[in-house]
């Protein structure tokens, strides 16, 4: 099933993609349309002259009627993340550049992962979080108290998880204890 995603350049409104790759774009009433096949990460940026908007989605294969209804994308689909602020868009703008420099296809990303990264912005898991500790698999979960991994990764006497030096990606948290920018 495709996925319809409306891009709209007015002096009022923008709606542009910050990620996804479609299958084409098409023109339309109120301006292209980018389509999109199942399956496929979205990041869709809004922005006006007030406020702006990022959506990251998900598109679906099959029709949903319990999927998201997002402004300017039909039909419904799985929304994961939804930021409210042009910092935190920044910030996410900066994962997706992050993302692809390290060669991971952000559509092989489950789930579970983004939304973990949309309580990053929002603030609400500490501060110390990277974004190479989202990524890491490990094998097993591991105890807030653990000592290490296989990974290379070391872990401090609070629980909280630091990454070596070498690799440190770009944190995801905003400027204050409550992640806002």
């Amino acid at each position: 099933m495709n996925t319809a995603v409306q891009l709209r350049k007015t002096s009022s409104l923008w709606c542009d993609l910050v990620y996804g790759a479609p299958r084409e774009v098409v023109a339309g009433k109120l301006g292209r349309v980018a389509v999109f096949g199942g399956g496929q990460v979205v990041a869709y940026r809004i922005r006006s002259r007030r406020s702006t908007r990022l959506h990251i989605l998900r598109t679906l294969d099959v029709t949903d009627r319990l999927a998201a209804a997002v402004p300017g994308v039909r039909p419904r689909v799985r929304l994961l993340v939804s930021l409210r602020t042009a910092g935190r868009a920044r910030l996410a703008q900066k994962l997706f550049t992050y993302l692809l420099r390290t060669g991971r296809d952000p559509s092989a990303l489950s789930d579970t992962f983004y939304v973990r990264v949309g309580a990053v912005l929002g603030g609400r898991l500490p501060a110390t979080e990277v974004l190479t500790s989202l990524l890491s698999r490990s094998p097993a979960p591991q105890t807030p108290h653990a000592r290490g991994t296989a990974n290379s990764r070391t872990c401090c006497t609070n629980g909280q998880i630091h990454e070596p030096e070498t690799n440190r990606a770009p944190t995801l948290q905003g400027s204050d204890k409550h992640g806002r920018r």
